[in-house]
């Protein structure tokens, strides 16, 4: 059980709530953690290799897409520790669902994701599909980056596969569901992403964690279709993802609650952070590009850690 968890929704306050911490590590150092297990951590040239096999997967036809992650470790400074890097998540994205897990001996996964799984209060469900990148760098022209963005077919394909599946998976746990025909663009430092907002009115005695059993893991952090995804992404990444794009939220004794999609995160022990981003190949991805885009993920993050 993590001693302490924050939690953040856009519009909220940040929320802190305490558990007793269980068990001391000894001194200087940290307690082993299932959710810090270190995750693969390929070089460029390894995941350049990695993308072209997946797609010669899809063009096999054994799936649409597949999401591959990567991690970059690095030490802290002394200075640095899980509270003061959530504190310059929390400027540096305003607007995403920062998080902050933490065991009280010297674990802890920190992050700010920009995609809610989903939501449910007083019987209204709300999720979103975030897929479909484009590089956004200050200074540049944010509209007709955003144009081009919703103008491409790859990612307006990749963006549809995880919209599909959600409508599909809630469907059956709501009354109704329904989404906009054309996603706005959401804006990130460095990045910008296509996001479609779904909204449903839940059926009666519907719990959320029924529907973050059914909606993790999505297309965005796996791909498509699920099974086929989870199992090649299983053969071609080395290590575990720990908590990396896990569900990240709370629930009350209503059956209410809110998670997040646990990306944008940096999983912390000791003086060790690692950091994870990840990318969705389709068929039209470049190696190249992909990797990139896992840089400029994890730009952010870095920003983060290097204010502290």
């Amino acid at each position: 059980m993590p001693e302490r968890t924050f939690w953040k929704a856009p519009g909220a306050d940040t929320v802190e709530t305490r558990w007793k911490a269980g068990g001391e590590a000894a001194p200087g150092e940290p307690a082993a953690s299932e959710g810090v297990e270190t995750a693969v951590a390929w070089d460029r040239a390894a995941w350049i290799d990695a993308v072209r096999r997946t797609l010669e997967r899809i063009r096999e036809g054994a799936v649409s897409k597949a999401v591959l992650a990567r991690s970059f470790t690095l030490g802290l400074d002394t200075t640095a520790d899980s509270i003061s890097i959530l504190g310059s998540l929390r400027e540096a994205y305003p607007t995403c669902y920062r998080f902050l897990i933490a065991d009280g001996r010297g674990n802890a996964f920190v992050g700010a994701s920009p995609e809610r799984l989903v939501r449910l209060a007083e019987g209204e469900v709300s999720t979103e599909a975030v897929a479909g990148t484009q590089r956004c760098e200050p200074g540049e022209d944010v509209a007709a980056l955003s144009r081009a963005l919703l103008g491409r077919a790859k990612d307006r394909s990749e963006h549809e596969v995880v919209l599909r599946h959600l409508l599909e998976t809630l469907s059956p746990l709501c009354e109704t569901v329904e989404a906009p025909e054309i996603p706005d663009v959401m804006r990130l430092p460095h990045l910008l992403h296509l996001r479609t907002a779904v909204r449903g009115r839940a059926r009666p005695g519907a719990h959320v964690m029924d529907l973050v059993a059914r909606l993790h893991p999505t297309p965005a952090v796996a791909g498509w279709p699920r099974a086929g995804a989870l199992e090649w992404i299983g053969r071609v990444e080395s290590g575990g993802r720990g908590w990396y794009a896990g569900p990240v939220g709370w629930v009350n004794a209503a059956g209410e609650g809110d998670f997040a999609v646990g990306i944008r995160s940096v999983a912390i022990r000791g003086r060790s952070a690692q950091l994870f981003a990840g990318a969705g190949i389709v068929e039209g991805s470049d190696p190249e590009m992909e990797w990139n885009e896992t840089e400029l993920k994890m730009k952010g993050i870095l920003g983060a850690i290097a204010r502290d």
